[in-house]
């Protein structure tokens, strides 16, 4: 009797195991889904993930597009499980009667993971991260911490940054042709990263929101556009060309900028007045944005010694910084 019972528990075992090996999507139900039914979106790693609306109700997740017989259900393995949490194990079954995750209330930010390896789902509400900063061997800045280069957010949503600059191999830096994206103007806590090592951003789509220290790799030098979703999860670089294009660089000095764009230099602060509501640039001497201000008075702090651009409205002009 008990080798039956061992073989039987080594059967069941191997069956759950084997059905958490071959799902291939997931999708989500339940009166607490907009639509009715919603699919998961396929990450690495036996991941699947959900960033959007959630309704006041019951969330079921299945390996189907709709409820069938061969359908299998990834329902919580406790009693009144939420779907904000910091990680409950699900079990699987084929009863379309056990209880589902709840939702409390609607928002418009939940996010969820459904890892079948560990066999857990992990959900949030999301908060928007107030900034974004790229660091890295191919980037001006370097390895530096606090000199970061700036992401700019983009004006569809609180979520989205871009950022469009030189990208090049760096041989005064250690990994002189990787980067990588932080939440902060320094290393902790938060940071965005490739699944894998040495991926190339040109044809990278998903991103890692901590996980292992991976980093991007370009292949060639020129300037590049990255646009990072920090909601979703997504990652977008285009190629821009091998050259800055003429209207980010000029040779015009600070005094020459016009009575309504005044630049006042006092040690490293870069002091700008410009009409309200304008938009000003601090690049740096490759053409990389470092700050952006609407701002009619904007003091800026150059990183370190060497040539600026500064930009409001169509005009520009270059500034040396001493040490």
């Amino acid at each position: 009797m008990k080798h039956a019972l061992t073989f039987l528990a080594l059967l069941l075992i191997t069956s759950t195991a084997t059905i958490a090996q071959t799902i291939q999507n997931l999708w989500i139900t339940g009166t607490a889904v907009p639509g009715g039914t919603q699919q998961l979106v396929r990450f690495p790693s036996g991941q699947f993930k959900f960033a959007g609306e959630l309704l006041p109700g019951e969330l079921k997740v299945m390996t189907t597009p709709e409820p069938v017989a061969e359908t299998h259900y990834l329902a919580p393995r406790y009693y009144q499980s939420y779907i904000v949490n910091h990680g409950l194990t699900y079990k699987q079954t084929k009863n379309a009667d056990e209880p589902g995750w709840i939702v409390t209330f609607a928002e418009t930010r939940y996010r969820f993971t459904v890892n079948t390896t560990s066999h857990t789902l992990t959900g949030e509400l999301f908060q928007p991260w107030d900034e974004l900063f790229l660091v890295g061997g191919c980037v001006s800045c370097g390895w530096e911490s606090y000199i970061m280069l700036p992401f700019e957010r983009l004006d569809d949503g609180l979520c989205r940054w871009t950022w469009t600059g030189e990208l090049k191999s760096r041989s005064e830096n250690v990994e002189p042709r990787r980067f990588k994206i932080m939440g902060q103007n320094a290393w902790e806590p938060k940071h965005l990263h490739p699944f894998t090592q040495d991926e190339a951003p040109l044809t990278s789509t998903q991103l890692c929101t901590g996980g292992a220290d991976n980093k991007w790799q370009i292949e060639r030098d020129g300037r590049y556009r990255l646009t990072v979703d920090v909601f979703h999860e997504t990652f977008h670089a285009e190629y821009l060309g091998s050259t800055l294009p003429p209207h980010d660089v000029t040779t015009a000095e600070a005094e020459e900028a016009g009575d309504d764009f005044q630049i006042d230099i006092q040690g490293r602060q870069i002091i700008l007045t410009q009409p309200a509501g304008r938009e000003a640039r601090l690049l740096g001497a490759q053409g990389v944005t470092l700050a952006v201000s609407h701002s009619p008075r904007q003091t800026w702090f150059a990183p370190a010694a060497g040539f600026y651009i500064v930009t409001s409205g169509d005009r520009s002009c270059k500034i040396t910084i001493a040490e």
